[in-house]
């Protein structure tokens, strides 16, 4: 089980299985019949709710700003079930981050061996937390299923 920290599903997969494959970076080419996943489609790319639209990171950008995942700012990114507000709520504030990372998304060229694990293991497209919050949370609620009365005992 791989378990991304302060990343979405879209942030590493909105494309999968269709890559860019730009001219001199690693060509990454689906098996035959490989489904695609409930991601970025054209509609989403013209007109999309977001102040941001979404964009494709390059290779010189492997490694990029945290994104803030605080409860509130994470309840008011979503904006009463429209998800449509993280760049102004959730987007990278330190020094040097640009406006709208939340909405940047890697594909099969940069990211290749996430898209290989999912090429051969299996991938979750329409999954969404329980619960909004720090990693912390994630990880409480990754074997649980609950972030509350948990007695957790280790072997």
């Amino acid at each position: 089980m791989i378990f991304q920290e302060n990343n979405s599903f879209d942030h590493y997969f909105t494309t999968y299985p269709n890559a860019t494959n730009p001219p001199g970076e690693p060509a990454f080419v689906a098996k035959p019949n490989t489904p695609s996943v409930n991601g970025l489609t054209g509609p989403l790319l013209t007109n999309n709710p977001n102040s941001v639209a979404p964009y494709r990171l390059d290779r010189s950008q492997a490694s990029t700003c945290d994104n803030d995942n605080h409860y509130t700012d994470e309840q008011k990114a979503y904006h009463g079930g429209l998800a449509d507000k993280f760049p102004e709520n959730t987007n990278a504030t330190a020094a040097g981050c640009p406006p709208g990372l939340v909405m940047g998304y890697y594909d099969g060229n940069n990211v290749m061996a996430m898209w290989n694990y999912a090429q051969n293991c299996a991938i979750s497209d329409n999954f969404f937390a329980t619960n909004f919050g720090t990693t912390v949370m994630g990880h409480l609620n990754l074997l649980p299923g609950q972030t509350h009365q948990t007695n957790v005992t280790s072997c």
